[in-house]
């Protein structure tokens, strides 16, 4: 089988609707939102707390939201749903004056569109194909994109903010949702044309394998998650809670983003008072990370099927956590610059992996409830130390902050490891 081959009908719509979605949020939200309370407004640091919290606690609604309206309502309203939210506003934020009020508000709804357009890449690849091999091919191109799109976003947003008041950048995601019904609408045909029944909950994922004779890993991974009659976000948390690979993916995954939580309100400080650059180098240094995630999402690709597993996936936090160290561990942009390329890096080779695990051991009928679950808990850690980082920044620094974040990161998945032994 060639390895174009490997690629369902419907993957390259599938990639080009994540694309263009993620790209404007690459784009806009780091230099809308936490530039301008940075460099504009003069925010203190509880208003980048805030407003990064406020980002990600309404990530987590607009997931357990745009989740739940994908496994009852189907991928068309979920897809409708998701353009209207990000179109409608981004431009509402065109028009009003820019204020702490206002950018708090537009991080909040801001954060719902951009949560309720993370099924494309959490839960829709199980809409194109039941395969292992396919789907981590699939999450693995996807990744690509994704991180594409982390590289090219911020250089694109540093471009607008260098002519436009920073306020525009949210103009570029408004059209890029507008553009993505093109390729949501052949997505949603492929879809409808492949007629699987676990689109309807009519299918787990233990059936789905049995019925294709699937063998191996994937086969004994869906077998082994409990089977559940009803369709609740309940039902969900007890899905992920009791199976042993899922809670591991879970709790090791909160763990980790509760580290990566010190970073969000206190990064642009590091860059603006340890550093010493300016707002542009913001989009910069982010796309360097988009750099390393899109060739670690390149390199996901050549991944064997044997270490398709948690053990792996807790390795490569680890490595993040290393490069993270490397990222604020100096005062100079050289060495900020390779450690977000490593950390990206990193992170290009965790999501599709990540994914691809959820995928296999998730009820399909429940997919969308169960990344909804995965992601609040990831979302939700992350924004515990938000309002710890500023007071700990006042007595500690900045960089000292980041630097005991970074160290969180790497021990965490080695405990979770030495703990269990048996990770899989």
């Amino acid at each position: 089988m060639s390895r174009s081959a490997r690629f369902p009908q419907g993957t390259f719509a599938l990639i080009a609707t994540r694309l263009m979605f993620y790209l404007g949020v690459q784009a806009a939200y780091f230099i809308g939102i936490v530039g301008v309370l940075t460099y504009e407004l003069k925010a203190s640091t509880m208003a980048l707390a805030a407003a990064v919290g406020i980002f990600n606690l309404c990530i987590i609604v607009a997931n357990a939201c745009g989740g739940t309206l994908l496994d009852v309502k189907g991928p068309r309203v979920h897809t409708a749903a998701t353009v209207a939210v990000v179109v409608a506003s981004c431009l509402v934020y065109q028009i009003v004056e820019v204020s702490v009020a206002s950018v708090l508000a537009m991080s909040a709804a801001f954060g719902f569109s951009c949560g309720m357009g993370f099924p494309y890449l959490t839960a829709y690849p199980a809409y194109l194909t039941h395969r292992s091999g396919e789907l981590q091919q699939v999450n693995a191109l996807l990744s690509v994109a994704s991180n594409a799109a982390v590289a090219v976003g911020p250089a694109i947003g540093g471009i607008i903010a260098s002519v436009f008041p920073a306020q525009r950048v949210f103009v570029f995601p408004a059209v890029l949702g507008v553009a993505a019904i093109v390729p949501a609408a052949a997505l949603i045909k492929q879809i409808a044309a492949t007629g699987m029944r676990s689109l309807h909950g009519l299918e787990d994922a233990s059936s789905v394998y049995a019925n294709k004779g699937m063998q191996g890993d994937a086969g004994e991974a869906a077998a082994s998650v409990p089977t559940v009659e009803k369709g609740t976000f309940g039902d969900s948390v007890r899905t992920v809670m009791g199976s042993s690979a899922l809670s591991l993916l879970f709790w090791g995954g909160v763990l980790a983003y509760a580290g990566y939580g010190a970073f969000d309100p206190l990064e642009s400080l590091y860059y603006r008072d340890v550093l010493h650059v300016g707002i542009a180098w913001m989009g910069w240094l982010s796309s360097a990370a988009g750099v390393g995630s899109f060739a670690g999402a390149m390199l996901s690709l050549r991944v064997p099927n044997s270490w398709v597993n948690v053990r792996t996936l807790l390795l490569l936090i680890a490595l993040q956590g290393a490069a993270c160290l490397l990222y604020v561990g100096t005062p100079f942009v050289i060495c900020a610059l390779a450690g977000q390329v490593l950390l990206g890096c990193a992170f290009g080779m965790i999501t599709p992996l990540q994914n691809t695990l959820v995928q296999m051991r998730a009820p399909k009928h429940l997919l969308g409830r169960v990344n909804s679950v995965m992601n609040a808990g990831f979302n939700g850690a992350g924004v515990i130390p938000l309002f710890a980082a500023p007071v700990l920044a006042d007595m500690f620094g900045v960089q000292a902050v980041l630097l005991g974040a970074s160290a969180f990161v790497l021990i965490v998945p080695i405990v979770c490891l030495a703990l269990r032994r048996d990770a899989a």
